[in-house]
């Protein structure tokens, strides 16, 4: 954490930084106080500044309550970490505009998400629709799955069936009715087979018409003469 707090502060070397050597950490206390947090003026900070002072720790224990730290008896450590914290909170109330500014375009990016369009057809399928309902409804009771009022959920019970005991018989071309599920699942899939064919072909046509020669004949199926 005091590392983190360093690096955000900009110190000069946070990743090297030997909070438990005496002499670096006397050296980092002064250079918060000449870089950040200015409670003293530049000529009072003389005792601070000499490291090598024997009242040194007195002269810091005064610093710390004029500052009214909440650690002042507590380890060197966290009597470093607060005074770090408190340089980030003079530095916070110095710029607050800016970073507040940087802080929202950041959001501002985070919240934007991205376009997806999928070209999966069951994403664009009504399952609230009464045709779903209806159709779910006809299929199901073919595979005598019981009634649910959440339709999707009998068409997973149906799909299920049809996984572990699929029809051993193939669709009966040579009748109109259609006899088990999977059955009218596969005519299903037909149709919208050749639903998706007819829109792929009446797109085709329009883009035909913007981009091709103009003496394009969309009805022979062929561009030019």
């Amino acid at each position: 954490m005091l590392k983190r707090k360093l690096i955000a502060l900009d110190h000069p070397n946070p990743e090297e930084f030997e909070p438990s050597d005496e002499s670096e950490f006397r050296s980092c206390i002064i250079w918060l106080e000449d870089q950040k947090i200015r409670h003293y003026k530049v000529e009072d900070r003389l005792h601070l500044r000499n490291l090598s002072d024997p009242d040194w720790n007195k002269t810091f224990q005064v610093y710390q309550r004029e500052l009214a730290s909440p650690v002042i008896n507590g380890s060197l450590i966290d009597q470093l970490t607060w005074l770090a914290s408190f340089a980030i909170r003079l530095e916070y109330s110095d710029n607050a505009e800016k970073y507040n500014t940087e802080i929202a375009k950041k959001m501002e990016k985070k919240s934007i998400a991205p376009n997806v369009i999928s070209t999966n057809p069951l994403d664009n399928l009504d399952f609230s629709s009464g045709a779903f309902n209806n159709g779910v409804t006809k299929v199901a009771t073919l595979g005598c799955v019981g009634p649910h009022p959440d339709p999707r959920v009998r068409l997973s019970a149906l799909a299920a069936i049809l996984k572990h005991s699929p029809h051993p018989h193939p669709v009966n071309q040579n009748t109109e009715t259609a006899e088990t599920p999977d059955d009218v699942l596969d005519l299903l899939f037909i149709s919208e087979l050749r639903t998706l064919q007819t829109s792929i072909n009446e797109a085709l046509v329009a883009v035909q018409k913007i981009t091709a020669n103009p003496k394009t004949d969309t009805k022979l199926g062929k561009v030019g003469f």
